[in-house]
C-alpha cells in the first residue's frame, strides 16, 4: 500500500494535468488525475460509442467539455476540450505561452518519447483545442 501510494505521488508530482499528459496514460490513470487535479469537470457516462473509446467530462455550466480518446490497449491517443467563445483570447495566449507555434491555431509540443500537436478550431459560439500524437520519437 506505501508503494502504491508513493507511485502515485511522484506520478502527480512529475507529470502535470494538462492534457498533453494524458497521451500515452492509462484509462485509470487519467481518470484518477481527472478527478484529483479537475474537480468542476464530472464524468459523463451516458453516450456509449461502438467506434470510438473515450472518457468524456464536462462542466457544471457546459461551458467546457473534455473527451479523452483511447486506443485498443486503453490508452490515451489524443484529447479534445471544447470552450465557450468567451475564453478564446485568453485560450490562444496560453497555448503561445505554453507550446512552439507550427502554424496558424496550431502548436507542437514534446511529452516524453512523443510529439504532440495542438490544433485550436474557432466555431462561433466555441472553440476546440484537439491534442493528438504527432509522431513518436
Amino acid at each position: 500500500m506505501r508503494r502504491l501510494l508513493l507511485s502515485l505521488i511522484i506520478l502527480v508530482l512529475l507529470v502535470p494535468a494538462g492534457a498533453q499528459e494524458f497521451i500515452g496514460l492509462s484509462e485509470k490513470n487519467i481518470r484518477r488525475t481527472m478527478a484529483a487535479e479537475n474537480p468542476g469537470l464530472t464524468p459523463d457516462n451516458s453516450v456509449r460509442n461502438d467506434v470510438f473509446r473515450y472518457l468524456k467530462y464536462h462542466s457544471v455550466d457546459d461551458n467546457e467539455t473534455w473527451l479523452i480518446f483511447l486506443d485498443d490497449t486503453g490508452r490515451c491517443n489524443g484529447v479534445r476540450i471544447t470552450y465557450g467563445i468567451n475564453g478564446y483570447d485568453a485560450g490562444i495566449r496560453e497555448l503561445n505561452e505554453k507550446y512552439e507555434p507550427s502554424g496558424h491555431n496550431r502548436w507542437t509540443y514534446r511529452s516524453g518519447w512523443n510529439v504532440v500537436e495542438v490544433r485550436v478550431k474557432r466555431d462561433d459560439w466555441f472553440f476546440t483545442v484537439t491534442h493528438s500524437l504527432f509522431r513518436h520519437l
